[in-house]
């Protein structure tokens, strides 16, 4: 999972970094030029969506996605784990059914389609929806199986 999360962690920054310039890009061409650049607002839309797509799996597997744990923290430590584990099956079966299922309806659903600016195929944008719900079934794992060690051990 280091590896996963160290490829992840960097395309996020590579793709923040792309963005900043292209949105750069726009402000100049925009206001100095006045002949703002026809590609850049998609890509930004785009990459903003891919970026969002990958840096949720990504904050999920570091354990710093946003979540409510007043109920959790309230019971003893068995039961603490026995919740996280209900939690995290419901997320599994969620990243499943939405996510890669879902995800897969969409990107097919879009074959043929072509954007505006960019002229690429629209399933290049959606498939990150498939993916991204492939990363969480990883998380989702990899959580079960130490959840799961930890209620066998008593912890």
């Amino acid at each position: 999972m280091k590896i996963i999360n160290k490829i992840l962690g960097t395309v996020i920054s590579v793709l923040v970094a792309v963005m900043v310039l292209a949105c750069c890009w726009q402000v100049i061409t925009r206001f100095l030029l006045n002949d703002p650049s026809q590609w850049t607002e998609e890509f930004l839309r785009y990459a903003l969506i891919w970026m969002t797509m990958l840096g949720a799996p990504y904050a999920y597997g570091k354990d710093q996605h946003l979540s409510i744990r007043v109920l959790v923290d309230k019971f003893q430590s068995k039961n603490q784990i026995r919740t996280k584990i209900a939690v995290e099956i419901i997320v599994l079966i969620l990243s499943i059914a939405v996510f890669i299922v879902g995800g897969i309806m969409v990107t097919a659903n879009s074959a043929g389609q072509i954007s505006a600016a960019l002229k690429l195929p629209m399933q290049v944008y959606y498939v990150c929806i498939p993916i991204s719900g492939c990363l969480m079934v990883l998380y989702c794992l990899e959580r079960l199986k130490r959840w799961f060690t930890e209620l066998k051990e008593g912890k």
